[in-house]
């Protein structure tokens, strides 16, 4: 398995090492001190990026599925698809808060996330796209207009938390149309190859924006994470950054400890 800083040569990624004081792990989080306050290394980061005078939102993968579902729905939800069928699931925001939800019926794609969808639907896809790609300064509101539309879509693909749409809005805001249009091409491509490994932070101040994945001394890029650096340098192009947190000590609790 490769290292990140291997990674990091192969794609020429730059590499933020910030220094940072270790303390206990919280179960299988690791956590380190930000003055006298335990945070963990994705907070220490956006904390440290704030502080130089850049916004910084915690992304990872949610915000991208709420675009992708919003975006999307139109052609994803295509009555007149040959292979559209009504299905059932679980009310995510049920289980979000711990309670027997409702059995949702969304209609999805057979072939729904895979690149025979992709292939077999390319025709409404370039369409769709065309259609947004001409009404780019809409975007914002054609955002919030289909937000309602979308509700059962973004459930099915658990992109329905506020939080997450509210980063949502600022990727929309922060990120070029083109770029997005891009995002959005690449993930219809295979929905289920390309939904995780997002980075874990935006970072951006006036026009310029940054993703940054974050990994603490021993922790090492996932499978899903290598991918989307690999597929980001090939073909999406956006701006990141990998940043590794260098222990500058280590605080003992009990037998948890981490160096």
């Amino acid at each position: 398995m490769r290292s990140s800083g291997n990674i990091a040569d192969e794609y020429g990624i730059e590499v933020i090492p910030l220094t940072a004081t270790y303390t206990t792990n919280r179960g299988r989080r690791v956590m380190i001190m930000d003055g006298s306050e335990a945070c963990s290394v994705e907070e220490y980061v956006r904390r440290h990026f704030n502080r130089l005078g850049y916004s910084a939102t915690l992304l990872e993968n949610g915000p991208i599925h709420v675009l992708f579902g919003t975006y999307m729905w139109p052609v994803l939800q295509d009555g007149d698809d040959r292979r559209s069928r009504i299905v059932g699931f679980a009310d995510r925001q049920a289980y979000d808060a711990g309670i027997e939800g409702r059995l949702i019926w969304c209609r999805l794609p057979a072939d729904f996330g895979q690149p025979e969808y992709a292939t077999r639907r390319a025709k409404h896809i370039n369409q769709h796209m065309a259609v947004l790609s001409s009404q780019q300064q809409r975007l914002p509101h054609l955002f919030d207009q289909w937000l309602g539309p979308s509700s059962d879509l973004r459930n099915y693909l658990w992109a329905h938390r506020p939080e997450h749409i509210q980063v949502a809005r600022q990727l929309i805001d922060v990120v070029p149309p083109d770029a997005l249009m891009e995002i959005l091409r690449y993930l219809i491509e295979h929905y289920w190859g390309r939904r995780a490994g997002w980075p874990d932070l935006l970072i951006h101040r006036r026009k310029e924006f940054m993703l940054l994945e974050v990994k603490s001394a021993r922790d090492n890029l996932g499978a899903a994470q290598k991918g989307w650096i690999r597929d980001n340098h090939e073909r999406l192009h956006l701006p990141f950054r990998l940043v590794k947190i260098v222990p500058q000590s280590a605080i003992r609790s009990g037998s948890a400890a981490a160096t």
